[in-house]
């Protein structure tokens, strides 16, 4: 790895902007402050588009409320009518209810019983839930708690893995990414690299002559410079 975290950083600052609407977990915090509506909004965004996840979220928020107890109450063939727009949406209207239950029996109906835990504590008990899996619940601390976590989606994956910082599983890549940033700088980063793999980094005929971090990149070096 040839660049430093904080010039990566640096750079990527200079070509995108941090627009709430372009990350749909920080969007939903920033307008609800509640990191359940931030849960469900995370898990809905598996596998989906933003603009799918958006309506979806939305659509449950006006018809059944994204609240435990009225979504733990909530038949399955509501929740499931709420968000029919997204991917596999009977699987997560499965989901959405058992985690509601759990969260309403086990923690008051209230999910910062668990965020407000230490990290290592609130991660093991959050992917605990059904669905929720490492980065959906990275994505949720890190935004609602700035835990020191990484979350590691596809884009950001793809991008470790060709500028060099790491590759191999979830855990490998963002143990590197945290040594790589600030930890002060974690959820802007995990931001502008998405930002970066949507625009630039694609996984299909990526942009690498007018990217900023060619230069870091060791598959522009192997790509473009061995030519």
């Amino acid at each position: 790895m040839k660049c430093t975290g904080k010039e990566i950083l640096e750079r990527l600052k200079k070509v995108y902007k941090e627009k709430p609407e372009d990350y749909v977990a920080y969007d939903v915090w920033l307008k609800f402050k509640d990191p359940f509506r931030v849960l469900i909004a995370t898990l809905l965004s598996q596998n989906s588009t933003d603009k799918g996840t958006y309506k979806a979220f939305y659509n449950l928020e006006n018809t059944v409320g994204v609240i435990p107890e009225k979504l733990a109450n909530a038949r399955i063939e509501d929740i499931s009518k709420a968000i029919h727009n997204i991917g596999i949406y009977f699987i997560k209207s499965k989901r959405i209810k058992e985690i509601s239950k759990i969260i309403v029996e086990k923690y008051g109906g209230n999910l910062n019983n668990i965020i407000d835990k230490p990290v290592d504590e609130a991660r093991k008990e959050l992917t605990s839930l059904p669905g929720i899996g490492e980065k959906t619940a990275d994505v949720v601390l890190l935004t609602c708690k700035n835990y020191p976590l990484f979350p590691v989606d596809t884009h950001i994956k793809r991008i470790s893995g060709r500028l060099g910082i790491a590759k191999g599983n979830y855990a490998s890549i963002s143990s590197e990414l945290m040594k790589l940033f600030d930890k002060n700088d974690y959820l802007l980063a995990h931001h502008l690299l998405i930002a970066h793999g949507r625009q630039t980094c694609k996984a299909k005929n990526p942009s690498c002559n007018s990217c900023v971090l060619n230069d870091c990149c060791e598959y522009y070096d192997r790509v473009y410079r061995s030519k």
